[in-house]
């Protein structure tokens, strides 16, 4: 009960670091860095140990930093939400949860795909983003 509480204040700050990463006044290493460090603490929290976090961390960061240049068509938005999700690929591996990867996988995939086409406002669309990366990640433990 206490993972899924930090996944919902985790998920708050997520979608604050992503916005604030992508609105040009912060760093963008507050969405690379600031969410990918909330992604491993989120995971820590569902019980997740591992030593591979450290990979999911710069994998999770790489796919952060890869803004696609088509990010403002349904195809950019599908590359970003199946990067962000095969970004942890080492956790199925290690958790043995493959189902649970491939709903996410699909989950966080449809969601960022249909989110970014559909909302048209930035700080709703970004802030969205950011939050559904943490709220899906319980659906790694299926």
């Amino acid at each position: 009960m206490a993972g899924l509480l930090f996944c919902i204040v985790f998920s708050i700050l997520s979608a604050i670091l992503y916005r604030a990463g992508g609105s040009g006044n912060y760093p963008r290493q507050a969405r690379i860095v600031g969410v990918a460090i909330l992604t491993c603490l989120t995971l820590i929290a569902l019980g997740i140990y591992t030593w591979w976090l450290i990979l999911v961390m710069g994998l999770s960061c790489g796919a952060l930093a890869s803004y696609w240049q088509q990010d403002e068509k349904k195809w950019g938005f599908w590359a970003h939400g199946l990067g962000l999700s095969l970004a942890l690929l080492p956790i199925a591996f290690v958790t043995h949860h493959w189902l649970g990867f491939g709903i996410r996988t699909i989950v966080l995939t449809t969601f960022i795909t249909l989110w970014s086409q559909f909302t048209k406002w930035d700080i709703l669309e970004e802030s969205g983003r950011g939050a559904g990366i943490i709220l899906s990640l319980p659906l790694l433990l299926i």
